[in-house]
């Protein structure tokens, strides 16, 4: 029997070093690889959102849209994907349905074929919007899954879930594995389930983090999932995903094989050269961690918790954290782990952790998950931890914290008067790099204008590529 040639999608530019090194890795470093990869055949490669956006402006001092416009250029075959977050987009609070359908359209704009759009709680009122806009733009709509297991989780609750997902208008599904929980067989089944009963293409995402994505991802090409996501051998496995050579070769001989070994060997060997250089954001995690079964700690989830209490001194209490979130994810209705969820929890767990008693102190962002500010959570919260709530001081999300873009227009054009960063707000991306990452944005701007002081027109060319769009 002829095998079928499963359509992959190669994550190592957005996943694969977002789970590995903390999403260090500069637009620089990407670039000598970027035509090789253009060339294997992929059915798309994995680029943007997710915590690139976040990290470029906050940490690598550069411009998400810049580093999204070097991969339009070199991928002229293969169709460029991205994570959204729903109505969180790529942030980490919901957005006015006029600032989600404004970063769409200019990410569409920019290069952007296919939106993976998930919600941390699965609740897909949180996805409509997305999949509409995604939709009127002509491009792949990819509704979500987040997967996760619990008392309130099972077979029946994902493929009606899935349903509700098909019958907002997304053009394919994503079972997103966030922290390798998904094992083989229930993989297998589960994806024949959604086969007979959805009428879109099937992806399966999962990571390495307890041992099982080799065989989940085979279980998977078995069942007759559509497209396989998996990262370049050299920032595979571990908290990341798997090989994407290890798959190829699972299904094919060196005779029928159709992808090139050898230029993705080449790939590989890049990426392996340059991974030294951000060794310092490497997590400790030297082989399979079995006890995510039972923590469902996601791995990029895992690798900046490391990170946190690295820089905080308090490294001896991971092992405190781990078991920690766990034990608040069941007290708040066993929400999936996974952006802003995951960052919600992971932050009250630190405290709770720091504190050395639960609870004593509340962060806004729990407090709002708590109150359903973020959408529904899939199970019933603890009367315990809801008592606590009310008496917190913390206050609920203001719906009049939704604001439309108009008013960050007003806001981002007198702060670009202000530091005579003329015209800048007159570009889309720059005006939702200000609304996603306000103070992030301008300490970017304002640090690039101090690299420009010579006179105001050197600051206009120093942001050429951006103002006259």
């Amino acid at each position: 029997m002829k095998k079928r040639k499963p359509n992959i999608t190669e994550v190592v530019l957005r996943d694969g070093q977002q789970s590995l090194i903390a999403t260090r890795m500069k637009t620089k470093d990407m670039i000598p690889a970027l035509s090789k990869m253009d060339k294997v055949g992929f059915s798309s490669v994995e680029v943007w959102g997710g915590a690139t956006y976040d990290v470029c402006l906050r940490f690598l001092n550069e411009d998400p849209w810049d580093r999204l416009k070097v991969f339009k250029k070199y991928f002229k075959n293969t169709q460029l994907q991205m994570l959204l977050r729903g109505k969180n987009l790529v942030g980490y609070k919901k957005y006015h349905d006029s600032v989600i359908e404004l970063f769409i359209s200019n990410s569409i704009k920019k290069g952007i074929n296919i939106f993976r759009i998930f919600d941390s709680l699965n609740d897909i009122n949180n996805l409509k919007s997305s999949i509409e806009y995604v939709n009127n733009g002509g491009q792949n709509s990819q509704g979500t899954i987040c997967y996760t297991t619990s008392p309130v989780h099972n077979e029946k609750y994902w493929i009606k879930l899935a349903k509700n997902i098909e019958d907002l208008g997304a053009t394919s599904l994503a079972i997103k594995d966030m922290a390798g929980l998904l094992r083989p067989q229930v993989c297998f089944n589960l994806v024949k389930k959604l086969k007979a009963n959805l009428k879109i293409p099937i992806h399966i995402h999962t990571h390495s983090t307890t041992g099982l994505a080799d065989a989940t991802n085979f279980k998977a090409y078995e069942a007759g999932v559509d497209n396989i996501d998996t990262s370049i051998s050299s920032f595979s496995n571990l908290y990341a995903h798997t090989a994407t050579e290890s798959l190829i070769s699972m299904l094919y001989d060196n005779e029928n094989n159709p992808y090139d070994m050898k230029l993705l060997t080449q790939i590989s060997e890049h990426f392996h050269n340059i991974r030294p250089d951000y060794e310092t954001y490497e997590g400790s995690m030297k082989g399979v961690d079995i006890n995510m079964l039972i923590n469902q700690v996601p791995g990029g989830m895992l690798s900046i918790l490391e990170k946190q209490l690295l820089d905080l001194n308090r490294s001896d209490k991971l092992r405190d954290l781990i078991q920690e979130i766990p034990r608040i994810r069941e007290d708040v209705g066993y929400v999936p782990l996974v952006t802003p969820s995951s960052q919600i929890v992971g932050a009250q767990a630190l405290m709770n952790v720091l504190d050395e008693k639960r609870y004593k102190t509340l962060t806004k962002e729990f407090v709002d998950l708590v109150n359903g500010e973020y959408g529904k959570v899939p199970g019933k919260i603890s009367t315990k931890l809801l008592k606590r709530v009310e008496k917190s001081k913390q206050s609920e999300m203001a719906s009049d914290d939704l604001k439309d873009t108009k008013f960050y227009k007003n806001k981002f054009k007198n702060f670009c008067n202000e530091n005579y960063l003329k015209d800048l707000h007159n570009s889309n991306s720059h005006l939702l790099n200000y609304i996603l990452f306000t103070k992030e944005s301008e300490n970017f701007y304002l640090s690039n204008m101090k690299n420009n002081m010579n006179d105001i027109i050197g600051l206009q060319e120093g942001f050429g590529l951006y103002i006259n769009e």
